[in-house]
């Protein structure tokens, strides 16, 4: 079985490899945190579910052990949260600091091995990584707009009252409030009119924020995302998911290294491929003005 390690065991975490187990992804899960004794309760609380699994495994794992070396996947949920009076630009230099002290601790890592990004801010992290893992860019990515996506299909689904694995379409850019709706991306078109495709896509830009309002975190909907990105990635499905990924059709070849919201095919390798989208105009302006907002925090923040 694959070797999953989930560095994490917050809600986040946990949800990710609960998610997995009932999901009947065959991988051995390890999950690791400085909390010894949160991951020690999480793991007991995870293996009460494994009868109800075909053939997945969980247990814990602390930084030093030689295990780490043979990890097939690492997902990265450990992170800091934007406390009161924080920029953006504060919670980026937390994140990468401990994004770069968990590079150190994990060592040298397979020359196969999958980094999966999911601390926020989940775009430019994605950025920082390329430069803290000594791994190809393909196999690096975050989760970026796939859970946006999530939301926006569930929407148009009870809308259209179609089922929702039978909508589609596309959130493109930051995974933050640079977002927007692709609507060329949807099907079958809708017939929404201007101000209700504004609205439907305020409320997925502010999902987030009414989720974190009521109950402090989220938590399914990121789990369940990463986990289908987990099993494009050990089943080699060749998906198109949206992650945080560079877009080499943007024009301005400052920003085409900028990681970002962007369909991607999704496999063994990691990043196969990203295709080149047929948006609109006003779309690919969107989307531009999105990574020039990211690159523009990246460079503009003091990351050392």
């Amino acid at each position: 079985m694959q070797k999953v390690l989930v560095i994490g065991a917050g809600n986040v975490g946990a949800h990710i490899i609960n998610h997995g187990i009932t999901k009947h992804i065959g991988a051995e899960f390890f999950l690791l945190d400085l909390n010894e004794e949160l991951e020690a309760a999480q793991i007991l609380d995870l293996k009460d579910t494994l009868l109800f699994s075909h053939h997945a495994q969980i247990s814990g794992i602390q930084f030093g052990d030689e295990r780490l070396q043979e990890m097939d996947v690492i997902i990265i949920t450990a992170g800091a949260n934007q406390g009161p009076g924080e920029t953006r630009c504060d919670l980026l230099q937390k994140n990468n600091s401990i994004l770069q002290s968990i590079a150190a601790k994990l060592g040298k890592l397979k020359s196969e091995a999958i980094v999966m990004l999911v601390t926020n801010p989940v775009d430019i992290l994605t950025k920082s990584a390329y430069q803290i893992f000594d791994l190809p860019q393909s196999q690096i990515f975050g989760t970026g707009t796939l859970l946006d996506s999530a939301r926006l299909r569930w929407r148009l689904s009870e809308i259209m009252d179609i089922n929702v694995n039978h909508v589609h379409g596309y959130v493109l850019g930051e995974h933050g409030d640079s977002e927007f709706v692709a609507w060329s991306s949807v099907r079958p078109e809708t017939t929404l009119n201007e101000a209700e495709k504004l609205k439907a896509e305020e409320d997925v830009r502010q999902a987030a924020y009414t989720i974190i309002a009521g109950k402090g975190a989220t938590y399914f909907g990121i789990g369940a995302a990463t986990i289908k990105l987990l099993n494009a990635v050990i089943n080699d499905t060749k998906e198109m998911l949206p992650v945080s990924a560079p877009y080499p059709y943007l024009a301005d070849r400052e920003l085409q290294n900028t990681p970002l919201g962007i369909p991607a095919v999704i496999g063994k390798n990691g990043i196969e491929r990203v295709p080149e989208r047929k948006l609109s105009d006003a779309e690919l302006e969107k989307l531009t003005l999105s990574a020039e907002k990211l690159n523009t925090l990246f460079t503009s923040c003091p990351i050392k």
